[in-house]
């Protein structure tokens, strides 16, 4: 299976398992800009029901930060961060707007890590059961049998984003693999936070059919 070129000191492909032809190259790129808003992620005008689940995925770093300005608790839901910012007064909104442009001008001048691919790609992995594998130092995605034994040297630092058993997706793939995606990826960042050990900010965000992998470059 090809897997995405390595864009910082030229091209790099390389091959991991035999996954199915049909499942495009990923394409990993280094980026220094980040400018996201609410908006990217569809924030509801009125609070959801409480029996309803709003289908906003924030990216993880974004969430801590409306948590912060919300005064929410760290560890609080989209739904909970999308509910108090649906129910707060125009001047508290005003506020938010404001930080939020302040926290996405920061983020543009900040050196980051992208690897981007698209929502239908990972759905294809998956109903076909192949393990899919992002290396932080490698800046990839590798699918395959073979991708987990290519990052256990110099110094790479793989995180799995599928597990190998079957998922039932149902009729809302589209919906369901993004949020087991970020659901590995704060688990990654837990993992890491428990032993002390740098977890780089990693972070995952779909807009449009893409989902975007980013984090801090490693040292």
């Amino acid at each position: 299976m090809r897997t995405g070129p390595l864009v910082r000191r030229g091209a790099n492909v390389s091959r991991a398992g035999q996954a199915a032809q049909s499942i495009p190259r990923m394409l990993p790129r280094a980026s220094g800009k980040q400018n996201l808003s609410l908006a990217d992620f569809s924030l509801p005008r009125i609070a959801p029901k409480a029996e309803t689940r709003s289908s906003c995925r924030l990216p993880i770093n974004l969430r801590s930060f409306l948590a912060a300005q919300l005064g929410c608790q760290a560890e609080a839901s989209d739904d909970t961060i999308l509910s108090f910012a649906a129910r707060a007064d125009q001047l508290t909104l005003n506020k938010l707007a404001r930080a939020i442009r302040r926290y996405s001008t920061a983020r543009a001048h900040e050196a980051w890590v992208e690897c981007s691919l698209t929502v239908a790609t990972f759905i294809e992995a998956q109903a076909q059961c192949h393990p899919v594998l992002l290396c932080l130092r490698c800046v990839k995605v590798d699918f395959g049998a073979a991708a987990s034994r290519e990052h256990q040297r110099n110094g790479c630092l793989p995180i799995a984003l599928a597990r190998t058993e079957p998922w039932d997706l149902g009729d809302n793939a589209a919906e369901v693999v993004p949020e087991r995606v970020q659901r590995l990826v704060e688990e990654f960042r837990a993992l890491r936070a428990a032993f002390g050990l740098p977890h780089f900010d990693l972070d995952c965000y779909v807009r449009g059919e893409q989902l975007t992998l980013m984090w801090r470059p490693m040292p």
